[in-house]
């Protein structure tokens, strides 16, 4: 799942919502595609697209519809709809797709500091071949933006600061007080 054009270590792999845009993904440089508006109607048919375009295909098994959540359906992943990775954020259904020869994706929710510690103790037992971080920022609104959790140095605070986020609430103390320039 690389994306050999890209002159970076950066890989950028097209999520494909709605079926509209799989020509314009597979028409990219990029080696991978994610298809997310899948159910298992149409799941092997458009595989079969990416795969004849030369692209690697993944799901996240939880966002296909349709699709059971054992082991049947796991395997139905890789022999009947033939995908290349699968992204999924239950441990135990991971483990079920490690023997298939898929590209298993573990995705983590970061929240707090406590599902850090979790997500590090995880990967650090079970060897994934990538992992997916949640979330990401998005500006949807107008108003004010506070960034949490992780904020414990004033390099971070700057960084946020940079980011365009309109503040911080972190728990280290010696920050509290920090200053910044306009």
């Amino acid at each position: 799942m690389e994306n050999e054009n890209n002159t970076s270590n950066f890989k950028i792999i097209p999520s494909v919502k709605e079926v509209k845009y799989l020509k314009k993904a597979i028409q990219s440089d990029n080696l991978c595609i994610q298809l997310t508006g899948v159910h298992i109607g149409n799941l092997q048919q458009l595989s079969h697209i990416c795969h004849q375009a030369g692209k690697t295909v993944i799901v996240n098994h939880e966002l296909v519809d349709g699709l059971g959540k054992d082991r049947i359906a796991f395997q139905m992943l890789k022999k009947l709809y033939h995908v290349d990775g699968i992204i999924g954020s239950s441990i135990t259904k991971l483990h079920m797709m490690k023997g298939l020869n898929v590209k298993v994706i573990y995705r983590i929710t970061l929240m707090d500091s406590i599902s850090v510690d979790n997500a590090l103790r995880t990967i650090n037992e079970v060897k994934f071949d990538a992992i997916e971080f949640l979330p990401t920022f998005k500006k949807a609104w107008d108003g004010e933006y506070y960034v949490a959790g992780f904020v414990n140095t004033e390099e971070k605070l700057k960084k946020c600061k940079e980011a365009g986020f309109s503040g911080a609430m972190t728990s280290t103390v010696e920050l509290w007080n920090k200053k910044f320039e306009k």
